[in-house]
């Protein structure tokens, strides 16, 4: 059950554990894809979990655009406009 206020924001935390794994970009971007709804706090936390999985050290945010590649999340052109936050 979700007992958020309508149109109140959450802010994820990075954890001891994804700390060191994650790279500020790979984080913001995946920061910036829940801010705007691209993607919900439940989604956010399956792909951390299996980003930390698939991946061993880093997680670069190319790392982190090959693992959501195909679900629509990603702009395929890899221009590199998208807007991240760290």
């Amino acid at each position: 059950m979700d007992d958020r206020i309508p149109g109140q924001t959450t802010f994820r935390v990075m954890g001891p554990h994804e700390r060191g794994r994650f790279a500020p970009e790979a984080w913001g971007h995946l920061l910036s894809l829940n801010g705007s709804g691209a993607i919900n706090g439940l989604e956010l936390e399956h792909i951390i979990e299996r980003a930390l999985m698939q991946f061993e050290g880093r997680i670069a945010l190319d790392d982190l655009r090959g693992l959501l590649e195909g679900t629509g999340l990603e702009d395929s052109s890899g221009n590199g406009d998208n807007i991240t936050v760290h």
